[in-house]
């Protein structure tokens, strides 16, 4: 419940900021949809002042914001192949989705170009098994018990508090004034939940909640490539996608798809 009160007043307090607010980006010359999703008030000041003044560097900027939002596809790798092995043939998929965003950032600009900062925020994975299969709760290691149900969704998610390091580059601007930029860095993530959802003609819908030995630390690396405030991104995450389940050994996640508000 409390973990549930946190995601719902951090995400409330970004929602009611954007819709009051539009803050404008480290530079004057940010596009006009950056300046619609960034919600980026900084510690330092802009890159200049109101009056056109150059100020120095390096800088601190950090708060609340409403930005890099991850909308994408998922992979299962199997001791490094995208194929399930045996062990693992419960966890077919029809289809498998990654989505996330950051609501607050601190970190440093050195110069015109580049920046190192933290940032905080959630991100959630998505399974959309195609066995019909309940994953049983308060099992360790991980286990299921087939159904006699034809489940039109069976729907498995993770949910995480992300907290990602990031480098990030820009180039100079366009006649548009947008910037090309790249981002890489590491990621970790802390455990919230995990939920099983069903929705079947016999018994309507369902949501079960559990750990489901889902791995309570994640940690990976990622890389976002863009121009002005949309790119693409992939995320490879390194640890077990469960924890003190022995047949899930080596079983990774990898995503990749689009970024807004980059």
């Amino acid at each position: 419940m409390k973990k549930n009160l946190l995601f719902t007043g951090l995400v409330g307090i970004a929602l009611l900021i954007s819709a009051q607010h539009s803050f404008a980006q480290e530079d004057e010359g940010s596009d006009t949809l950056a300046r619609k999703i960034d919600l980026e008030p900084t510690l330092g000041k802009k890159d200049y002042d109101d009056r056109g003044k150059v100020i120095k560097y390096p800088r601190v900027f950090g708060g609340l914001t409403f930005t890099r939002i991850d909308w994408g596809f998922s992979r299962l790798m199997d001791d490094g192949s995208f194929t399930l092995g045996e062990e693992n043939q419960f966890l077919k998929y029809k289809k498998a989705s990654n989505f996330g965003f950051d609501v607050a950032q601190f970190g440093v600009r050195f110069n015109d170009a580049f920046k190192m900062y933290v940032s905080a925020g959630f991100e959630w994975n998505y399974l959309r098994l195609k066995n019909d299969i309940i994953l049983n709760t308060d099992a360790t290691p991980l286990a299921y018990s087939p159904s006699d149900i034809t489940y039109k969704k069976n729907i498995f998610t993770s949910t995480y508090l992300r907290t990602p390091l990031s480098f990030e580059w820009r180039g100079g601007r366009n006649h548009h004034g947008h910037r090309p930029k790249i981002a890489f860095g590491a990621m970790t993530g802390i455990l919230l939940k995990g939920t099983q959802r069903f929705k079947s003609e016999e018994q309507g819908k369902q949501k079960f909640r559990d750990n489901y030995n889902l791995a309570s630390f994640q940690y990976g690396v990622f890389a976002r490539v863009g121009f002005g405030s949309l790119g693409v991104f992939t995320k490879y995450y390194m640890n077990d996608m469960f924890e003190n389940s022995p047949n899930q050994e080596n079983l990774n996640n990898f995503t990749f798809g689009l970024t807004l508000g980059f």
